[in-house]
């Protein structure tokens, strides 16, 4: 017969728990960096030509690439 109270096992495992969550939380936001823009690369193929472009998906810039090893801020852009 249960009394209706929480035993002393039962709020311990609780506790643990929330503790083993707090920490996931934790350790999973824990980037003090701010975030780096992620590029999404496409391609374009028209008759005999190839068009490859970089989309900067935070700030929407989109860039032509004329060389592969060319960073995306020497790239031309729209």
């Amino acid at each position: 017969m249960s009394t209706g109270g929480i035993s002393k096992t039962n709020f311990l495992f609780f506790l643990g728990g929330v503790l083993c969550c707090l920490v996931l939380f934790l350790l999973t936001g824990a980037a003090s960096q701010a975030p780096i823009g992620k590029y999404e690369l496409a391609a374009v193929t028209r008759e005999k030509f190839t068009h490859v472009y970089v989309i900067d998906t935070q700030t929407g810039a989109v860039k032509w690439v004329d060389s592969m090893n060319t960073p995306f801020t020497d790239m031309k852009g729209d």
